[in-house]
């Protein structure tokens, strides 16, 4: 019980930072900057994100790193995957998959790092 609120806590952070992002990018948009420059833009604030949320998380639970970076990476992109079919009912595209793929071994690599960090000694 314990595990499913402290997903749904980083569930609850990760919606909200990804709607400001959403906004941020959207605001740069209106402003005149090119959506080709935007989409990178979320695209590094997004590996950024999920490198963030899973080191936390996995410092958090200290084992099972890799483990704990798939499972946060895995709900994250299936919350945007969900996100994207209900919004804008895209098809799925080799270069969505690799988009996703990247988040995931991003997420992962968070993981691994936030159980490998070390304590500062006193």
């Amino acid at each position: 019980m314990n595990k499913l609120i402290n997903y749904a806590k980083f569930i609850a952070i990760f919606l909200i930072l990804e709607l400001l992002f959403t906004f941020f990018v959207s605001l740069l948009n209106l402003l005149g900057l090119n959506s080709g420059i935007t989409t990178i833009i979320i695209f590094i604030l997004n590996i950024i994100l999920f490198f963030i949320l899973s080191f936390i998380n996995a410092s958090k639970i200290k084992k099972k790193g890799y483990l704990e970076g798939i499972i946060i990476g895995l709900i994250f992109i299936i919350l945007m995957v969900l996100i994207k079919i209900i919004l804008f009912d895209n098809t799925f595209s080799i270069s969505t998959f690799i988009y996703y793929l990247i988040l995931l071994l991003t997420s992962l690599f968070g993981g691994m790092t936030g159980v490998n960090k070390k304590e500062k000694q006193k």
